[in-house]
């Protein structure tokens, strides 16, 4: 993987939106606490906190936020939305 470094980021953001859903997936978390472990050496107890009470659109901001500071995306959605 090229940019490995975003990796972290990415995971947290997709964990953090999966676990403020209504619906949230199982299955996803399952699997992102999996990768947590395997590729970090860290568990998720932390992220659950952060989520705790937090609406799908709070959780969001901030997983934008963190997205904007760690990694390309913005610049991704700059080029695909043109």
């Amino acid at each position: 993987m090229k940019n490995i470094k975003e990796a972290q980021p990415i995971l947290t953001a997709i964990y953090c939106l999966n676990r403020t859903n209504e619906n949230e997936d199982k299955t996803i978390r399952l699997i992102l606490d999996y990768a947590f472990r395997r590729l970090f050496g860290a568990n998720t107890n932390l992220l659950t906190l952060c989520c705790v009470g937090k609406t799908y659109a709070q959780m969001y901001d901030e997983v934008l936020q963190l997205l904007k500071r760690d990694t390309d995306y913005e610049k991704y959605l700059e080029e695909i939305l043109k």
